[in-house]
């Protein structure tokens, strides 16, 4: 009597799937860390021009100014309106950063590091804004008044309108 003999399973499909399933896996994680990376960045960057920001600001504040207008040009004006949009735009991508396809670990990981993004470039956001404020204040004291008068509200009204 001959034994049946059991067929060997193909090997190379199961090698080829296991070699497939890892290569996913550490591609996977280098995103992830990639993800992580550039949150960090961000957050790190936006911590250190909060510091620069904070300290100008606390320069205004502590002695009054500078000897000279800071942006006697006005270019500051449009850059920093610029930049705080720019800064509010980020914070809704990372506010709308969907964790949920990833593993919990993974997802934890970058939802918190997500957040502490988010705070920072909050806190960037207003430093942007009270520093372009200040930056105003201060320079407006520079400004030679101008010696108008107006004999009615109207005049005042179009004279506004005009500059």
């Amino acid at each position: 009597m001959q034994a049946a003999r059991a067929s060997i399973p193909s090997l190379e499909i199961i090698y080829d799937k296991v070699k497939a399933d890892s290569q996913f896996s550490l591609d996977y994680l280098r995103a992830l860390d990639a993800v992580i990376d550039v949150v960090m960045d961000a957050r790190n960057n936006a911590e250190t021009i909060e510091k620069v920001c904070g300290k100008i600001l606390s320069h205004l504040a502590e002695t009054g100014g500078y000897d000279n207008p800071i942006d006697p040009t006005g270019k500051l004006t449009p850059k920093s309106v610029s930049a705080e949009a720019a800064v509010s735009k980020t914070i809704l991508a990372l506010q709308e950063l969907d964790c949920s396809m990833l593993s919990v670990e993974h997802a934890e990981d970058v939802s918190e590091r997500n957040g502490e993004t988010i705070v920072a470039l909050q806190k960037l956001h207003d430093a942007l804004v009270d520093l372009r404020w200040a930056i105003s204040e201060h320079d407006a004291d520079f400004e030679e008044p101008e010696d108008k008068t107006f004999d009615n509200v109207n005049d005042l009204v179009a004279d506004l309108r005009n500059n």
